[in-house]
């Protein structure tokens, strides 16, 4: 039988009225232990999350705010009595969370991505899917014991992992600092500056990497955790994992399954497909500028670099772009200013580049984009034509921007890093020299 909404729903929720302060919200949250909160106000529903906290709390957002003025996003409302089927065929976006609510819009309770797919993964591949041949693409964040709390929170900001490894000076993990360490921290008005070992949950406890997806889900279950940290045989953390990305993944490989078996695939389990199809491109794409996420464009650059290794001859180069002072966008026009400015910016990029090339937002007001077969030379023509086209135009209520770039080209048994740190370096020169300025890479005598 195929369960309700409701039968897998969290129940357990805390809410709180639009009109109530940001403060008031964190108190809340700390004192129930939990990760979300649900805002009410008299025709919709909004969840604020620990992510979204630390976005407030590195942007200084005033904690008197009240969380209607926040520009949170409102969240799908479905009824208790839909099923997962037709929720699925339902859903256009990856909603992280939904609300659940009666006949007469009571609210019910909330449900999570995670909660959907926990209910229609395979037990068989689970089971024989192991954890090593998966934590390749889920790599720990790490920061040192000695490191600030504050170095730890923007780790967990800019890398899009809600976790941070802490480690000492032997490279072996001693504790674990979370998005919800955040909450009590920032609750507590802890003073950010001092040492993250301060903050940290430790000891930590972690699972081989030999181990299959159906032993790490009973630990889950078991240990009551969110994530799981993977070492291996030597004791080294090599990856950790939410429970969220792991039952995503058994979905993702339970559908490929059902294609290979296309002629027994029902009705319903082919409007699945076409459903998990949007999931996957909404996956790779960041939600608010349409472009390729990080990930993603992390794929691409792995990809370029594996294609031209095999072969004596290619190149490609990548630009890192740079809004300069966009920071004052927010604090001067707010939040909502600051989403359209980052979505017009998007479309710039896009308009500048060709159809070959790979444009992805890497993270707050940072965009990357891949230019393959291309030099150095070429490259900066591009540049040019992406810096002057943004100083030029006009991102309404006459705002003027500029932007600074950083060029670094792909050099023979390059790594990711490397032409990333070079591409960095130059963005740090251009906006060291004054901004609204393209500045290409510097390479060391071993390249």
């Amino acid at each position: 039988m195929i369960p309700e909404v409701l039968d897998i729903a969290i129940k357990d929720i805390v809410t709180i009225d639009s009109n109530k302060t940001l403060e008031e919200a964190v108190k809340k949250m700390a004192a129930s232990n939990l990760r979300t909160i649900v805002i009410a106000s008299s025709s919709d529903y909004q969840i604020l999350t620990t992510s979204q906290l630390i976005d407030f709390k590195l942007e200084r957002v005033d904690h008197t705010t009240k969380l209607k003025d926040l520009g949170l996003k409102k969240v799908k409302v479905i009824n208790k009595n839909l099923n997962l089927i037709n929720l699925l065929n339902q859903i256009n976006s990856t909603e992280e969370y939904m609300v659940i609510v009666d006949e007469n819009n009571k609210l019910e309770g909330i449900l999570s991505y995670t909660d959907i797919i926990n209910n229609i993964d395979p037990q068989m591949l689970m089971e024989r899917q192991t954890l090593g041949k998966l934590i390749l693409n889920y790599q720990a964040v790490f920061a040192y014991q000695d490191s600030s709390a504050l170095h730890a929170v923007k780790l967990i900001k800019n890398s899009g992992n809600d976790a941070v490894i802490i480690k000492n000076n032997d490279e072996k993990a001693v504790g674990i600092f979370t998005s919800k360490d955040f909450i009590n921290l920032i609750h507590l008005d802890c003073d950010l500056t001092q040492k993250i070992s301060k903050f940290m949950t430790s000891p930590i406890k972690t699972l081989k990497d030999h181990s299959t997806i159906a032993d790490a889900l009973a630990f889950i279950r078991k240990q009551k955790f969110k994530r799981i940290i993977i070492e291996n045989d030597k004791g080294y953390v090599t990856g950790i994992i939410s429970q969220k990305e792991l039952l995503r993944i058994v979905y993702n490989k339970w559908i490929e399954l059902m294609k290979k078996e296309g002629n027994k695939i029902s009705k319903t389990n082919e409007e699945l497909i076409q459903t998990q199809t949007e999931l996957e491109e909404i996956a790779s794409t960041d939600y608010l500028t349409k472009i390729y996420n990080r990930q993603k464009f992390e794929s691409f650059l792995e990809y370029e670099i594996k294609k031209l290794d095999r072969y004596e001859n290619g190149l490609f180069t990548i630009l890192l772009v740079d809004i300069d002072h966009f920071k004052k966008v927010n604090d001067s026009y707010g939040h909502l200013k600051g989403d359209s400015v980052l979505q017009d910016f998007a479309k710039i990029l896009n308009f500048c580049s060709r159809q070959s090339d790979v444009v992805a937002r890497w993270g707050g007001e940072e965009f990357i984009i891949l230019l393959p077969h291309t030099t150095i030379e070429e490259a900066i023509l591009v540049a040019e034509k992406i810096r002057s086209t943004v100083e030029i135009h006009d991102f309404r209520d006459k705002l003027s921007l500029t932007c600074s770039v950083g060029i670094s080209q792909y050099h023979k048994n390059d790594t990711k890093r490397e032409i990333f740190n070079r591409a960095d370096n130059a963005l740090y020169k251009a906006k060291a020299s004054g901004r609204n300025k393209i500045e290409i890479e510097v390479l060391s005598c071993n390249v």
